[in-house]
């Protein structure tokens, strides 16, 4: 038998033997099986460099490829999306009864596939499987129904790989090795040589054993293990396994050759004496080899590792030579490649990208949902992204102003927005009808989206730029999905409707180019575990992510298989013990790197909470020098900006310089200062003023600025603060022009009459979008407030006669009086709410506020809250309507209190349940109002001359 083992811990020199054997054999065609694709486009790279290119490197798929090729076997595999169509369907057709409710969930297919894969591998076939589990029900007859739905997820799959002619690549591989068995001899002289495996499922070491016993071969495994360690435990099973069939066992020592010199100690130390039992001799001083770094959170973390990326890079670690390592890339390696990008460092990582990543795969599927979904369940942003698709629309403005118009309605699904598009802005969506009659939707949306792809390009032969070229990878993407469905023949129907929704949002695009030789490898434990790197660092060293918890299996839980093992005989590999696994992949993390190990953890979360640290980095600080952690270098979530010293880039020191410029009070200097004379010239208010506008600009310039000056178009629905506010306004004024009348205890009936008319005339803007239920909700809300306020005015307001609504002042209508000269200079216009005046020529003024009453309302607060409207709206009467103001008043129309607040002259009693602290001498109300005036001119003056002082705190 010639196989040939070759053992040993990492950094053993397995590669020499390994890779010096196979470059010697390369001339006799050897073929290298490596783990992953990027394996074998580095050892061909880098055994190309040495000379060595007659030999093929290939993945364990290629090798039952060329296996199959040679003993003629030509089963049609399954691609990844067949399979999972296959799997959906088996599942939809399949009767269950235990599994029933669950297998209607999104994830069941996905499992069931999982479970087939490891039997497959595990050379199990769905007749001893099904056996076995009807064996384990034997014991109890409660196991019975579940025993046969999880048999007939199997057996179901099987038979529907039969009906089409075809296999998945577990099944291939099982299949072709039965061909090379039947068929030794077509193998040939060819050795075989294993290497960077970290583990062997019984298929591959049947297609090792087949090679060497059955075919005659020459076959080289190498495996990362060596008896006893605690490290490499969760590998003992593939070597002990292939220990009997080899005929030659090469177990290797380890050495420290592969080391710096300047770090070697330190990481052969690491490498021999993580998680022993037993402590190493001496701690070491690990120096710059080993070190440690503390985050506060997970952005924290990822700019602390970029940092110490560019420091390697810097200083002449090349970026090919670093890795960075996450335990679940998946998860934290988009955040570490948008930090790396912003610090200016390449970054290579395996991603998997949506349909969804483009432009036009985001508007292909936004389309199929618009058409394909049941009415009402297709967003507004559905078909706003649909209608940004490029090729679409030329005009990108007319998108703008229908996305500002359906926000500003609060339409929420895509029905309301194309009625909006089509009435509104003439958008003809013709297309959304074509998709929804047609028999054979996927067709119809890729000849869509490559009609979509040529529209801006008529005519040319453009280059594609990279947003283009990602569009034309999901165009391409759909039409190979559905050639692929189309495969598997009539018995499988085309996906329509939500399912093709569904094939679209798990869409992947096909990988791009390969990344830049500079760049810094971002990846997981295992990608690496066949490669050295200068410098590898370990981030996301957390309890329960680096160790991971272990993930049951959904079918086959571990006490079941034991069951099946002891009951039937059939023996899978338990799955729930994580922690040798765990152990092995921060061993192999470490193990991997020549100068420099970096080893990163989070102490809080985002938020501030506790975060653990992983139990792992105690079993590295136990083989260093005690104050190895207390060397760590941190940046919490308190360090908002670098050190000017240790900023790593031009960027962030530039951000440091500008903190530390800042005052130490923490007030934020205005970065406009003020306004400058071509700005000023086309301020509103520089002819005349509103009180409003003092007021707005009173509690803050800038809010002033962009709120009164600026006016930028509002992209969402009025708040329903202020659209509530506007409704209960113009109903108010409604009722009371029609009244014509006071609102009195005899009046009443006929005010609530009013009320419930102009109710149902005027339209509201409260909760748009927001269903008709809670629309109609606040609609009562706003009457019952009204009916209230009504009422209490009738019981509890003043008799003075009503002598208007809505007095406007400073407009150009003719309704309008002039404007109100505060000075030769200054003038001011407003809309007065309401007026009430004896015949003596006293009056009231009243400012109608919808909710409830405020501290600020009351006269003694409007100094020192810069309230002034009702002041200046008292100037307006006196001076504009020729009245004496005796009160004027915030009335609120809702809460608990409805009593006016604001300031009254005492003995005028305008009213007889006011608040006695408004109450105020005839010289203190004159007071109250030249101080009013005084502080508004002064404010005319700071905005004219465009003073801009930001006002934070109000």
């Amino acid at each position: 038998m010639p196989l040939t083992l070759v053992l040993g811990p990492a950094n053993s020199a397995k590669a020499g033997e390994v890779l010096g054997a196979f470059a010697a054999a390369a001339t006799r065609g050897a073929i290298l099986v490596v783990p992953t694709s990027a394996d074998a486009g580095h050892y061909t790279r880098e055994l190309a460099d040495q000379g060595a290119v007659l030999g093929s490197v290939l993945t364990f798929s290629g090798l039952m490829h060329e296996i199959a090729g040679r003993a003629g076997y030509a089963g049609r595999r399954l691609t990844r999306l067949q399979r999972e169509r296959v799997l959906e369907q088996v599942v939809k057709g399949a009767r269950f009864s235990a599994l029933g409710e669950a297998a209607g969930t999104k994830g069941f297919p996905a499992a069931a596939g999982e479970l087939i894969a490891e039997l497959q591998r595990s050379l199990v076939t769905p007749q001893r499987f099904a056996a076995a589990m009807e064996t384990w029900a034997l014991q109890d007859p409660r196991r019975t129904a579940y025993a046969r739905d999880v048999a007939t997820i199997y057996t179901a799959y099987a038979a529907r790989l039969e009906e089409l002619g075809r296999v998945d690549g577990e099944l291939y591989a099982w299949r072709a090795l039965d061909a090379l068995r039947a068929a030794a001899g077509r193998w040939g002289p060819e050795p075989v040589f294993f290497y960077g495996f970290d583990d062997l499922h019984p298929l591959e070491r049947d297609a090792i054993e087949t090679l060497a016993r059955v075919v005659g071969t020459e076959v080289t495994v190498s495996l990362t293990y060596e008896p006893g360690r605690a490290a490499l435990s969760a590998r003992a099973e593939a070597a002990e396994e292939l220990r009997p069939l080899a005929q030659r066992v090469r177990e290797l020592p380890a050495l420290g050759e592969h080391y710096a010199p300047e770090s070697r100690v330190a990481l052969h130390q690491l490498e021999r004496a993580l998680f022993e039992p037993d402590p190493a001799p001496e701690r070491v001083d690990p120096g710059p080899a080993i070190r440690l770094l503390e985050a506060g959170g997970e952005l924290a973390e990822a700019e602390l590792v970029a940092a110490e990326v560019l420091e390697l890079l810097r200083g002449g670690v090349r970026g090919e030579e670093i890795a960075v390592l996450y335990r679940s890339p998946e998860r934290s390696g988009a955040l570490a490649e948008r930090v790396f990008g912003r610090y200016g460092i390449q970054v290579a990582r395996e991603r998997r990208l949506a349909l969804a990543a483009s432009a036009l795969g985001r508007g292909l599927l936004a389309l199929a949902r618009c058409a394909l979904l049941a009415p009402g369940r297709a967003s507004a942003e559905d078909l706003l992204e649909y209608l940004r698709t490029p090729g679409r629309l030329g005009a990108p403005d007319a998108i703008d102003r229908l996305e500002a118009d359906v926000r500003r309605q609060g339409l929420r699904t895509a029905a309301q927005v194309r009625s909006r598009a089509q009435t509104r802005h003439g958008i003809e969506l013709a297309e959304i009808d074509l998709l929804r009659a047609t028999a054979a939707p996927g067709e119809e949306l890729a000849r869509h989206g490559r009609r979509l792809l040529a529209a801006p390009h008529r005519g040319r032969a453009p280059v594609f730029d990279e947003a283009e070229e990602l569009d034309a990878r999901a165009v391409a993407a759909l039409e190979r999905a559905l050639a692929e469905l189309a495969e598997l023949g009539p018995t499988q129907p085309p996906p329509a409707g939500e399912e093709l929704i569904e094939l679209l949002e798990r869409l992947e695009l096909p990988g791009a180019s390969l990344a830049s030789p500079d760049a810094v490898l971002v990846a997981d434990p295992l990608s690496i575990r066949a490669r050295r790197f200068r410098a590898v660092l370990v981030c996301g060293l957390q309890e329960s992510e680096f160790p991971m918890a272990a993930a049951p299996e959904p079918f086959l839980s571990d006490e079941l298989r034991r069951e099946l093992a002891a009951e039937a005989g059939l023996r899978l590999r338990p799955r729930e013990d994580a922690l040798a696994r765990e152990r092995y992949l921060f061993y192999t993390s470490v193990s991997r790197a020549t100068e420099r190990v970096i080893l990163s953890y989070r102490s809080s979360d985002e938020d501030g909470n506790l975060a653990l640290p992983s139990p792992f980095l105690d079993d590295v600080a136990d083989l260093l020098i005690e104050d190895w952690k207390d060397r760590r270098r941190r940046r919490m979530l308190a360090d908002v900006v670098w050190p000017a010293d240790s900023a790593p880039t031009e960027r962030e020191r530039a951000r440091s310089r500008a903190a530390a410029r800042a005052p130490a009070s923490g007030e934020v200097p205005s970065p406009i200062g003020s306004l400058g004379a071509a700005a000023l010239a086309h301020v509103r208010h520089s002819q005349i003023l509103s009180a409003g506008a003092l007021e707005t600009y009173a509690n803050c310039p800038v809010k002033w600025l962009v709120e009164r000056e600026l006016q930028p178009a509002p992209l969402e629905p009025d708040p329903d603060a202020l659209a509530r506010g506007s409704y209960m306004h113009a109903v108010l004024e409604q009722v009371l022009r029609r009244l014509d009348a006071l609102v009195t205890p005899d009046s009443l009936p006929r005010a609530l009459e009013l009320l419930d008319a102009a109710l149902g005339e005027q339209t509201h803007g409260i909760a748009a979008g927001r269903g008709e239920a809670v629309r109609e909700g606040w609609t009562r809300a706003v009457a019952a407030d009204l009916r209230r306020y009504l009422a209490y005015e009738a019981r509890d307001g003043c008799a003075w006669p009503l002598r208007g609504v809505e007095l406007r002042f400073g407009f150009d209508s003719e309704a309008s009086l002039p404007a109100l000269e505060l000075d030769e200079d200054v003038r001011l216009r407003g809309i007065i709410d309401r007026v009430d005046a004896d015949e003596d020529g006293r009056a009231i003024v009243r400012d109608y506020k919808s909710g409830s009453a405020r501290a600020e309302h009351q006269g003694t607060r409007w100094e020192t809250d810069r309230q002034l409207q009702v002041a200046l709206y008292m100037i307006a009467v006196r001076e504009l309507l020729g009245l004496e103001p005796v009160a004027g008043f915030y009335q609120p129309l809702g809460g608990g209190d409805l009593r006016a607040r604001g300031v009254f002259v005492r003995g005028e009693a305008p009213g007889e349940r006011l608040v006695g602290n408004d109450g105020r001498d005839p010289e203190e109300l004159q007071e109250l109002l030249k101080g009013a005036r005084e502080r508004a001119l002064a404010l005319a003056a700071r905005l004219r001359a465009g003073s801009l002082e930001p006002c934070p705190a109000t």
